[in-house]
């Protein structure tokens, strides 16, 4: 083989692809690379569609070194994953900031490299348009996006400190002090699971209880009348 086509295989076989689905016997991993600024969601659809095609046993495992991006997009991958029927692993290799943070807490597993940190502030963005269209977008955004701050930070952070950072401070959490904070938003998460299966539990012994009641009622059968019979 000549240098040339060495090259060309080499080439082939290194490929900078941040989606990788790998099959397993019986499940599947959806492992994804989140680096570079969140950009338009149509960058995103493959890696969107590979989460919903998702079914309970498959992982999907997402490393993350990134300085954020675009809310919107943030937010579609963040509902995504939270309502994927997986489990959500969470790298995270370096930055994790601003709008990435908020996929961060999509998680139910994470992973946090010593030299990783997470940064947290208050969205940023621009206004164009007419003046009534200016106000009225910044009414939604501050009451629309103020409230899903609380309730996507809400257990990561506190009460006060989520103030805070809509007034315009900073938030930089080492590694060390993320996982304490991940451990903490963690137990938070598996307790409301754990409710959630407790209440369900309950309604299906109702249910089958019911079930059991309907099957085991004695029903009475109509007999067919003889001739004559009145």
């Amino acid at each position: 083989m000549s240098q040339k086509n060495i090259q060309e295989a080499v080439e082939t076989i290194v490929v900078n692809n941040p989606l990788v689905i790998k099959q397993n016997a019986d499940s599947k991993t959806v492992d994804f690379y989140l680096t570079g600024e969140v950009s338009w969601v149509s960058e995103y659809i493959d890696f969107l569609r590979a989460i919903d095609d998702c079914k309970p046993g498959d992982q999907i495992q997402i490393h993350i070194n990134n300085y954020g991006g675009y809310i919107d997009t943030a937010l579609n991958i963040y509902d995504a994953l939270v309502k994927s029927e997986a489990d959500v692993l969470i790298f995270i290799e370096g930055a994790c900031a601003s709008a990435v943070s908020i996929i961060m807490l999509a998680g139910n597993g994470w992973e946090v490299l010593p030299h990783a940190y997470v940064m947290v502030h208050s969205w940023s963005g621009n206004y164009g348009g007419k003046w009534h269209e200016i106000k009225s977008k910044l009414k939604y955004d501050e009451e629309v996006f103020n409230k899903q701050f609380y309730e996507i930070y809400k257990k990561f952070m506190t009460d006060e400190e989520i103030k805070q950072c809509l007034d315009g401070k900073d938030f930089y959490f080492d590694s060390e002090e993320t996982v304490k904070r991940l451990e903490e938003y963690s137990k938070e998460s598996l307790e409301k699971e754990k409710a959630i299966q407790t209440i369900t539990k309950k309604y299906e012994e109702i249910i089958n209880k019911e079930i059991q009641q309907v099957i085991n009622k004695k029903v009475p059968i109509a007999k067919k009348s003889k001739k004559g019979d009145k």
